[in-house]
């Protein structure tokens, strides 16, 4: 029995036609597309990708993509999808503090002179109001 990516790549190879060809058409990472022909799923983000990848290809070459969605399903026992991984850069809680202050330094005594001057307009109406 065949797999999956034996099977595009043969399809790929007939028609003669290129991966890159098939990744500008398909907006499908090449190395991914590689991925899908040697039958190397775990370096694909997810079985939902992967499903979509053979899909797409598949109906690309004229194949039947949901056909050999159910046979990759078929082949393929379920598993856990591997997260993909990605670099954080952390950032210096100094920085971060310095950044707070100087928000609440650049604010200055407005909030503060603002309620102030509220007050005493508030008590010279109630003067104007009682003479």
């Amino acid at each position: 029995m065949s797999s999956v990516g034996k099977i595009l790549r043969t399809e790929r190879e007939k028609q003669g036609i290129t991966l890159q060809e098939i990744s500008d058409a398909t907006n499908i990472k090449k190395k991914y597309l590689e991925d899908v022909e040697n039958d190397d799923y775990d370096s694909i983000p997810g079985t939902v990708f992967v499903k979509g990848f053979i899909r797409n290809y598949g109906n690309f070459l004229a194949l039947d993509g949901t056909a050999l969605v159910e046979m990759y399903k078929s082949s393929v026992e379920v598993r856990v999808p591997r997260p993909e991984v990605r670099t954080v850069a952390t950032v210096k809680k100094s920085k971060v503090a310095a950044e707070a202050v100087h928000k609440k330094t650049r604010q200055g005594k407005w909030p503060e002179i603002l309620i102030i001057a509220g007050i005493v307009i508030f008590f010279l109406l109630i003067l104007w109001i009682m003479m």
